[in-house]
């Protein structure tokens, strides 16, 4: 991205969870814990760990998956260049709500990632260049990951990138290893990870990007 005097829009900033949500979220999580990766909200260390070194230029698209309580939207919304597009797909309809209010000016779609082209059709937007993911990739059947990556790659520029994260202490979980083969047989490249300590828990984000590799 450019320097940051580009990139900030004018809104402040907004990324504080309010108590509400974050409330709602944990609620989420014992009610439903294969939808919900962990008991509390993604840390702004975790955001911006996610966005790092990512260029992106007016015209571009961002998609956000599972956008939540917004830790992620609201580096975005920071660092964002002018005419970056964006959208967020939320499957919560709560969250989306709450999105909605809390983000004036920037597109959320209540639905599920494994519908992005049709989403991006339906609002006649173009590939994405970067598409950021909180979902619980580890807490999900295979079959929902697959469909989600497949997804995820039809949806990518070219040379898009892919960025996602998985918990320390999920790392050796059957799950977790299963996601991380899958993805790779999705995309070109893995561009190494980087961890986050300052999240709870700690995690560690994944990079990747096009094309897929020729078998």
């Amino acid at each position: 991205m450019s320097g940051p005097d580009q990139n900030r829009h004018s809104h402040p900033p907004a990324h504080r969870h309010g108590l509400r949500e974050a409330l709602h979220f944990v609620s989420r999580f014992i009610a439903r814990p294969q939808t919900v990766g962990s008991i509390w909200p993604s840390s702004r260390q975790l955001g911006e760990a996610m966005i790092h070194q990512v260029t992106l230029k007016s015209g571009d698209l961002v998609v956000e998956y599972g956008p939540g309580t917004g830790p992620f939207t609201s580096v975005l919304r920071e660092r964002m260049p002018a005419g970056v597009e964006y959208l967020g797909i939320e499957h919560d309809q709560e969250l989306h709500r709450n999105l909605v209010r809390r983000f004036p000016g920037m597109r959320f779609h209540h639905g599920s990632a494994e519908e992005t082209p049709e989403i991006l059709a339906h609002y006649r937007l173009g590939r994405a260049r970067l598409v950021v993911s909180g979902l619980p990739f580890a807490n999900m059947p295979p079959d929902l990951q697959a469909r989600i990556l497949q997804a995820t790659n039809t949806a990518l520029e070219c040379d898009g990138t892919f960025r996602t994260f998985t918990y320390l202490l999920s790392s050796l979980n059957p799950s977790t290893v299963h996601f991380r083969r899958l993805v790779a047989d999705h995309f070109h490249d893995h561009h190494g990870s980087r961890t986050v300590v300052k999240n709870f828990p700690p995690a560690r984000v994944l990079s990747y990007s096009k094309p897929v590799r020729k078998k």
